[in-house]
């Protein structure tokens, strides 16, 4: 099992999330407070940051754990079979079904449901969501007859729901409903001190799979992939390490194995800085060491390796700095 090294030992420790990044011990926090108990949960953040990891570590170590984590992508679902897909249907309810369907909230019965992709969910299917998750019952569609599933409910989202409310694109109440215990989760462009240890964890894992050896990285490397954005989060960085371990030809991975899709990204796409015509070359240089520094949450070490120099030479420019030496 892998636990987390920030987690308190009397903490519950959750499989398959690798971090060290302070941002996510109110994550731990909330996440084992949630799993002891039966209330709705929405968790946001953007794709990739994983969503779904944190609903599975509230399933898994909750009373529920021995009953069924089902789970269901509103993005993935037609809009015409949504109601099917969460409530079921009895046969002959529409064109085409000629059996008897068991929905999502019966099948996770004595469970949990996660509802990926909340946002996605029709305006009318909202509706009917929200009877739900007030009543505790279903019907499915073409039946008259209402189940009562005994089903702990918890949705994601990557998009902004209270706007969505604001621009009456989501229910308010449902949104009230949904949002009884809150977890966000950071991007990963602000915790870059985890992309080492991911980097090393999907190294691990893509070695056994493929029954290879693990290479290692250059620092030049690390470098590009701790400064890197990584608009797509957790998921993109594991495609990323996936797509270098497959194609390289040497036992150490640099930076000319990178996939082109992000060696050719758009300039405006990453971090930039700019600078009045007025800076002089002591102004940039501390305007970019300021910056890495506060991407880094002040870590010093993090921020040296970032910049290429030693922690040693980035605390002498600090104290230069602060004296207010030029």
């Amino acid at each position: 099992m892998l636990t987390l090294d920030t987690a308190p030992k009397d903490k519950v420790k959750f499989e398959r999330i690798i971090t060290c990044s302070d941002l996510m011990l109110p994550v731990f926090d909330q996440t084992d407070r949630a799993a002891g108990v039966d209330s709705t949960v929405l968790i946001t953040g953007e794709s990739g940051t994983g969503k779904e990891l944190i609903a599975e570590a509230i399933h898994y170590n909750s009373p529920r754990r021995d009953g069924p984590l089902v789970i269901v992508n509103m993005a993935a679902v037609p809009e015409n079979l949504i109601e099917s897909e969460l409530f079921g249907h009895v046969a002959g309810a529409f064109t085409g079904s000629t059996g008897k369907r068991i929905g999502r909230f019966e099948a996770a019965h004595r469970g949990t449901l996660f509802i990926d992709e909340i946002g996605d969910l029709a305006s009318e299917c909202q509706a009917k969501l929200l009877r739900v998750l007030e009543n505790h019952c279903v019907t499915p569609v073409g039946s008259n007859q209402d189940r009562s599933p005994d089903v702990r409910v918890i949705a994601a989202t990557n998009r902004d729901l209270q706007q969505m409310v604001y621009d009456d694109q989501f229910r308010d109440e449902l949104y009230y409903r949904l949002n009884v215990v809150s977890i966000a989760l950071p991007p990963l462009r602000d915790r870059p001190e985890d992309i080492e240890r991911l980097v090393d964890h999907f190294l691990d894992e893509l070695s056994t799979a493929y029954d290879r050896p693990k290479p290692a990285l250059d620092r030049k490397l690390m470098s590009f992939l701790q400064s890197y954005r990584w608009p797509g989060n957790v998921r993109q960085l594991r495609n990323c390490v996936e797509s270098m371990f497959v194609l390289a030809d040497s036992s150490t991975l640099t930076i000319d194995d990178l996939p082109e899709t992000i060696c050719t990204e758009k300039p405006e796409d990453t971090a930039r800085i700019e600078f009045p015509e007025s800076f002089t070359l002591e102004d940039v240089e501390r305007a970019v060491v300021c910056q890495t520094l506060d991407r880094c949450r002040g870590n010093r070490t993090q921020a040296a390796n970032l910049l290429g120099i030693s922690v040693r030479t980035l605390q002498r420019r600090l104290k230069k700095w602060d004296n207010g030496e030029q």
